[in-house]
């Protein structure tokens, strides 16, 4: 069983990560999605971003969609992203534009915390 990631009020991954909606069985036409055309790979779908590039689910208050959010976001958890990558994974993750050094700071800081 998966623990509770203890996000408290960090809310980095609707921030900073863009979902992609094929995961699981999630039906992207139950979400407000964009076309994410990426140089060299197929297009696919992500969550919408509001204007200021946060989640377009991202409310006042964390996810407003959580119980029904895509797999993705149920699931995710910095601090095995940060356990399961190392620190040459994780430089070439940033510079690659994959994940945040934010991100992984923030799983680093949970796990110390621990």
């Amino acid at each position: 069983m998966r623990n509770i990631v203890p996000c408290g009020d960090c809310h980095l991954c609707c921030r900073m990560m863009t979902p992609v909606l094929v995961e699981r069985g999630d039906d992207p036409a139950q979400y407000d999605t964009a076309l994410c055309l990426t140089p060299g790979k197929e297009p696919y779908l992500i969550l919408n971003r509001q204007d200021n590039g946060d989640c377009i689910y991202l409310g006042e208050h964390g996810c407003t969609i959580h119980a029904r959010a895509p797999w993705v976001c149920r699931t995710f958890d910095c601090r095995e992203l940060f356990k399961a990558s190392d620190r040459a994974g994780r430089k070439q993750a940033i510079k690659r534009g994959d994940m945040s050094k934010e991100i992984f700071d923030r799983g680093r800081e949970l796990l110390k915390a621990g």
